[in-house]
């Protein structure tokens, strides 16, 4: 299989058959655009969430905890509390443990999230470190319906396009950046995560607005999942998707496509009344873009000046790409030297 989450097409052909046979009797979804899932009972809706990430620096789990509590918070699920899961290779020690406990804490204290139970171990099959973040809340309006969105709907783009991978680069490359950046430029990016929106930023969106976070596959896989959660089709502005300047240069220097890099702490927001949303997230400190509408089919296009084209399936994360052809060079490298 492909780097990268499994394709839509094995996840409902491998996958999701088997869980419906599992769960004929459950009121929970299964789906692949879906990344968190719900248990109903009588009196409350337990929902949760999983991410994970890998990577040789210990910030990496940051991230987990805003997509898994991003997810949540995009459902109107205010998250109350993280589970986590690290798995080493043996040769990590004690002090990369204690550097993610720390960062773990900070991002933990800084969302209101209380931290459930930590498991680590390691194993000698694991080429870099995986944290796995699973987040729970409990959802307040379990009898909420799905809603038709019809056509002229806005869709908006709250935070930047491949902001999360720009700064995950930069924790796991930063001297290979060096060679080419100065130290200011660095700098000056690893500042751009006070641009990541917080779970408790999303949660003030309106209540008819209906939000997404990005993840992996960056803003363009985001659009396809929300048409495919949604029912949609529409039509994309696509000089709109905001980039920071900070993430063209550097996916530029790394020949990686910044509208394929996983954008966790980003959201796409559908709304019937988009400057009373828009108005609303400027409230909350979340900067955001109309990008586009809801289309009466479901043809899904990106308009970019006189060229307009459809929207393709989800194509793997830039960041796995970036992992694997990392691999290959090094793997390259000690070939070379013996």
């Amino acid at each position: 299989m492909r780097t990268g989450r499994v394709t839509q097409t094995i996840w409902n052909r491998s996958v999701k058959k088997q869980i419906q046979k599992v769960n004929r009797n459950s009121t929970g979804k299964t789906a692949w655009e879906e990344s968190s899932s719900e248990l109903v009972s009588d009196d409350k809706d337990f929902v949760w969430s999983s991410a994970s990430v890998s990577g040789k620096a210990p910030a990496q789990v940051k991230y987990a905890v805003i997509k898994s509590a991003g997810d949540l918070a995009a459902k109107r699920v205010r998250p109350t509390a993280v589970s986590v899961q690290i798995l080493f290779p043996e040769s990590s020690d004690e002090q990369e443990l204690k550097d993610i406990m720390r960062i773990l804490t900070e991002i933990c204290e800084e969302t209101g999230l209380a931290i459930a139970c930590v498991q680590a171990e390691s194993a000698e099959y694991v080429l870099r470190t995986v944290i796995q973040i699973t987040a729970v809340g409990v959802k307040e309006n379990s009898k909420q319906q799905m809603k038709k969105w019809f056509p002229g709907t806005e869709i908006i783009l709250c935070g930047y396009t491949g902001l999360e991978g720009t700064l995950r680069l930069v924790e796991e490359a930063e001297a290979d950046l060096r060679t080419r950046f100065t130290p200011s430029f660095i700098e000056k990016t690893k500042r751009c995560k006070e641009s990541l929106i917080l779970p408790e930023q999303i949660l003030k969106l309106p209540e008819e607005a209906k939000s997404r976070q990005c993840g992996d596959g960056g803003v363009l896989c985001g659009l396809w999942e929300l048409a495919e959660a949604e029912k949609i089709g529409f039509e994309i502005d696509f000089s709109k998707l905001a980039l920071k300047q900070e993430t063209v240069e550097i996916c530029e220097f790394f020949q990686l496509n910044p509208y394929l890099l996983t954008s966790a702490g980003s959201y796409l927001v559908l709304t019937e009344h988009g400057e009373e949303t828009l108005e609303s997230l400027k409230n909350a400190g979340v900067p955001a873009v109309r990008i586009g509408f809801v289309k009466e089919q479901n043809a899904r296009t990106l308009v970019n000046g006189e060229e307009t084209r459809y929207l393709d399936r989800p194509a793997p994360d830039e960041l796995s790409r970036w992992w694997k052809e990392r691999a290959l060079l090094v793997a390259h490298r000690v070939n070379s030297n013996e």
